[in-house]
């Protein structure tokens, strides 16, 4: 056998500066006069073609390798041999820098024969530091967790980050030309069906827990039958009832509960995104669209949602990761995500059911001083189809003849005018129609398009037709002058 060593570089634009390693490999930051010296060639059997440096005032990222290979194989060998330990270690520097390099970012390299195997070596200090914070214990205790975990456990995580940097990819290439979103939500999907499948074996010793209690408390305490066979029968029936709902949710869901994730806004955000998902997986028999609004997407897309962020998704999968894992990587992420994720409509419905607005001022509606449900809050359910026009007219019919306009909660206050300017309620109309002739003079007009909502609302099958009317008018009028 022969030890064959390779550095490879890319120009590493990312405010980080990182120092680690995994396997036989050690990843690590350079100035320009560093990797100058370092990329020397004395000696180079094996050599890349070098592009021109991309700059000497920024930094490099480092990656040295070693391997043995056979006597007959080449030196360029290694780069097969290394691809995946290679592949593992961008996958964590994604991780902890939210970085998504890939091979194709690396413009150089060399490789040669080792000639005393016994003095290679890998010495490092682990760091991870970005200006004046220091962030290396947390890729310690991303390293420490993983070299804690047995081979199987291992390979299911250098699956999970290398979904995750995919996915993070796929998310940066589309944040212009929209080309990878449904692909990236099913690869952050993917991570969680996972990491849910690691829970599925506790869903069913449960299942068969309480199905077994349940056949013995109805044939003993009610039947008075203590018969093995029957009891058996019982169960298997009660097992193939249930299995049909043995899916992708409760596996995920369960995980959640387990890593201490789950609560109410978690499960519906997963719910949300499993409806997206099974879109996108199974898809539909029609994408065709007749009617688009901007951003104008190249294609014809699965998710029709147009407010939904793939960020969301992404810092789920990936705090669900670090979870897995033990660590705290992404806390803080996961928490301005269930901060700002709106209330689950059950909770809606019970503010409606118990007529809660009634003892709200307008000031409250909007600020949300109910369990955070706010005028925003009703505004989206109203659009998702969820909130009909009836229970949506109770709850902000009082707001909208007492709201006072202002900067901040003009687009507010038109998007409700709008919508019920079509109530069926007449009082509630007028005070809605009124306040859009208002917001048309206003001297906030120029914070917002009156056209733009028509457009959003009639896409999502929400036609305002009073408004729409209103400035067919206006238009007609104009023109005629």
């Amino acid at each position: 056998m022969v030890t064959v060593f390779e550095r490879r570089a890319m120009w590493f634009e990312s405010e980080f500066e990182i120092d680690m390693n995994w396997g036989k490999s050690r990843a690590y930051t350079v100035d320009y006069p560093t990797y100058n010296k370092l990329m020397n060639r004395a000696n180079v059997v094996q050599e890349t073609d070098q592009k021109e440096e991309y700059s000497k005032d920024g930094k490099y990222l480092l990656v040295d390798s070693f391997c043995e290979i056979e006597e007959f194989d080449r030196v360029s060998e290694i780069a097969s041999i290394i691809r995946p330990n290679i592949l593992v270690i961008l996958s964590i520097i994604c991780f902890v820098t939210d970085e998504p390099l890939t091979t194709f970012d690396f413009f150089s390299s060399f490789s040669n024969i080792v000639n005393n195997p016994g003095g290679v070596s890998l010495d490092h200090e682990t760091k991870l530091t970005r200006d004046d914070n220091d962030n290396s214990s947390a890729l310690r205790e991303l390293l420490e967790a993983m070299n804690r975990l047995s081979p199987d456990k291992q390979r299911l995580i250098f699956s999970l980050l290398d979904r995750w940097r995919k996915a993070s990819y796929l998310k940066v290439e589309s944040e212009e030309s929209f080309l990878y979103e449904d692909e990236a939500i099913l690869a952050c999907f993917h991570i969680l069906e996972l990491l849910g499948e690691q829970y599925a074996i506790n869903i069913k010793v449960d299942i068969d827990q309480k199905v077994r209690t349940f056949a013995s408390e109805v044939l003993e305490d009610i039947f008075f039958i203590q018969n093995n066979q029957i009891h058996g029968d019982l169960v298997k029936l009660l097992h193939s009832t249930l299995d049909a709902y043995r899916t992708v949710k409760p596996n995920i869901l369960r995980m959640m509960q387990e890593l201490q994730l789950l609560q109410p806004k978690s499960k519906a955000l997963i719910e949300r995104f499993l409806h997206h998902r099974n879109a996108i997986a199974h898809g539909r028999v029609n994408l065709y669209e007749d009617k688009v609004i901007y951003p104008l997407k190249p294609f014809f897309s699965h998710m029709k949602d147009i407010y939904e962020d793939i960020e969301t998704v992404r810092i789920v999968s990936a705090r669900a990761i670090a979870a897995y894992l033990g660590t705290s990587l992404w806390e803080t992420e996961w928490n301005d995500v269930i901060d700002s994720e709106l209330p689950p409509y059950e909770q809606v419905q019970a503010f409606n059911r118990n007529r809660i607005y009634q003892g709200l001022s307008w000031q409250e509606l909007e600020e949300g001083q109910n369990d955070h449900i706010n005028v925003a809050v009703l505004i989206h359910y109203y659009r998702k189809g969820t909130l009909k026009l009836h229970p949506f007219a109770q709850a902000l019919g009082k707001y909208i003849r007492e709201v006072q306009l202002s900067e901040n909660n003009a687009m507010l206050v038109l998007y409700v005018a709008t919508i019920l300017a079509d109530c069926t309620e007449q009082s509630i109309a007028d005070s809605a129609r009124n306040l859009l002739i208002k917001l048309k003079d206003s001297q906030f007009r120029e914070r917002f398009d009156m056209r733009d909502v028509v457009k959003e609302l009639s896409y999502q099958g929400k036609e305002p037709l009073w408004l729409k009317q209103f400035l067919i008018e206006r238009a007609t009028r104009r023109k005629s002058k």
